[in-house]
């Protein structure tokens, strides 16, 4: 992994690789989707999933975080605003980048 450059990095906060599943919940349309967190800062965070939502399309979400050392993970609950979404593989897989609105848990 290369060094951390501030000068090329345009988001605020450093991001952790997380690879934890996710259930996304549209509040538009209340259709519930399920997918991978890809990484998470202290306000926002990456999803990979088949779902296209919407800019600006508020989500629901739950990040469920991998057990450690025997104890279950503490889930992330919050509800996010979509920032992009990018195409990974053509039709099948999309990145979507959201903005943490309010953490629940």
């Amino acid at each position: 992994m290369p060094p951390f450059d501030p000068y090329n990095e345009r988001r605020r906060a450093r991001r952790l690789q997380m690879g934890c599943k996710a259930r996304i919940k549209s509040l538009h349309t209340g259709e519930t989707h399920y997918g991978e967190c890809v990484d998470l800062s202290v306000d926002g965070l990456s999803l990979r999933s088949s779902y296209v939502p919407q800019y600006g399309e508020r989500l629901s979400i739950i990040v469920l975080a991998p057990a450690i050392g025997g104890l279950p993970g503490k889930q992330l609950e919050a509800e996010v605003e979509v920032r992009r979404c990018n195409e990974i593989q053509r039709g099948l897989i999309y990145e979507i980048g959201a903005r943490i609105i309010e953490r629940k848990s």
